[in-house]
């Protein structure tokens, strides 16, 4: 009787075993069915696409993604770097932008849209989303189908174009001079804000003076024939600011205009300007200058610009200021090597030993005497041509620079530089 309870015993033990065996195989050929057949390709059909705001805000917006299948939604930002945003390579006004009511851009599968080339990321870069993504600046969402960590091969794209970060664009700086008088006028644009606060001082003054939204300005009780530095700043009503820096003359006397027109081309496979003259017959063939530069990844490939403003010192991407400042398109200018303070002695002398090589976000970076020549000598309406050829960098070669990093004395100053507070002033350098 014991014998046929204990086999009774071990029966049911085997069937259960059998059972769960049995079960154990059934979900493994499932997860392995699973696992093994493709993701579905994501589509905007199959997806809900929310903005917390479709206002442009100078906060985060928040987008709200839910979609209608079994998968789960992964998403990468790529957001757009200060010097990218809002270059429109098609206009010539870089304010000729309009959000429409949808405020995102859709495009799909793994072709490039009109707007921006769909990049190939990574997809251990893309990140599970939990239903909400919070966004800090303009960027272009990438998003993908996912299962078991394995993505959709496509790729699904919108754009976030309504977050003002950036200060005022500020344009023409008009100067109106007598001999202890020097009135300044600025011509500023907002992305969302019409309403702008203007500040004014000069170099020596401590704090600025703010007329509210009055954009002018006159400073008296100059010095006659003493050139002054004039500092504007323009806020937005999200707190967000830019700052230039003009240079002017109290004195009642017309100052002659030295500059003419010029063709420039900047060389992006070299890093290299040339300044074309006219020749006997007219036309820009006459090579008179090459200059060493740095580019960036959204520097224009190609195209034709025309110079407009300029700028004694400039605000820049990332807390820096440039010097000489010249506006080509956009967010697209020739300056000089970053500086710390809008003072000639706060150099980012590790970003001056990069000239040469692409460094920069977008702009034309170079040497401060190559920089103060186009600020004096360029005038507005000449030509910049952007192209590669990694074979020629221009008929008159690609000049050198100095490496400075090294000399711990000196480093904070542009060798070029002509301020006559320059230690370089007595070293000599072969810079041309």
């Amino acid at each position: 009787m014991k014998k046929k309870e204990k086999n009774i015993k071990i029966s049911k033990r085997k069937k259960i075993i059998l059972i769960a065996s049995i079960l154990a195989l059934i979900i493994g050929i499932i997860f392995l069915i699973n696992y093994l057949s493709p993701i579905k390709d994501i589509s905007k059909d199959t997806l809900n696409i929310k903005l917390s705001t479709e206002n442009i805000i100078g906060d985060n917006v928040i987008v709200n993604l839910n979609t209608t299948t079994k998968y789960d939604i992964y998403y990468y930002i790529d957001l757009k770097d200060e010097e990218e945003e809002n270059l429109d390579i098609e206009s010539n006004d870089y304010y000729e932008e309009k959000l429409n009511n949808e405020n995102i851009t859709n495009s799909s599968t793994n072709t490039s849209s009109s707007k921006n080339d769909i990049k190939q990321i990574a997809n251990n870069e893309y990140k599970k989303s939990n239903g909400k993504i919070t966004v800090e600046n303009n960027a272009t969402i990438y998003l993908k189908y996912g299962k078991f960590n394995k993505l959709s091969k496509n790729v699904y794209t919108f754009e976030i174009n309504n977050i003002d970060k950036q200060g005022p664009e500020i344009g023409e700086i008009e100067t109106s001079c007598t001999d202890s008088s020097i009135a300044v006028t600025i011509t500023a644009i907002d992305m969302g804000n019409p309403k702008l606060k203007y500040y004014f001082k000069l170099a020596d003054d401590e704090k600025f003076v703010c007329t509210e939204e009055i954009n002018h300005y006159t400073f008296t009780n100059l010095e006659k024939e003493k050139t002054y530095t004039i500092y504007v700043k323009v806020e937005d009503g999200f707190g967000n600011e830019t700052e230039v820096a003009t240079d002017a003359i109290a004195s009642s006397k017309s100052m002659s205009a030295s500059k003419k027109i010029y063709y420039i081309k900047v060389n992006l496979a070299t890093n290299t300007v040339t300044i074309y003259d006219k020749d006997d017959d007219g036309e820009y063939s006459n090579p008179i200058k090459a200059m060493i530069c740095s580019t960036g990844k959204a520097t224009p490939k190609s195209g034709k610009y025309k110079i407009s403003y300029r700028y004694r010192w400039l605000a820049l991407f990332g807390n820096v200021y440039g010097q000489y400042a010249v506006r080509i398109h956009g967010n697209i200018l020739f300056h000089s090597v970053p500086y710390l303070q809008t003072y000639p002695d706060t150099l980012e002398y590790e970003e001056f030993d990069k000239l040469g090589t692409s460094a920069s976000a977008g702009c034309i970076r170079l040497m401060v005497k190559d920089c103060k020549w186009i600020y004096d000598n360029v005038d507005t309406g000449s030509i910049v041509e952007f192209y590669s050829d990694s074979s020629n960098p221009g008929p008159l070669g690609k000049p050198s620079a100095p490496k400075i990093s090294s000399n711990t004395k000196n480093r904070d100053w542009d060798p070029t530089d002509p301020d006559e507070r320059n230690p370089w002033t007595r070293r000599k350098w072969n810079c041309s």
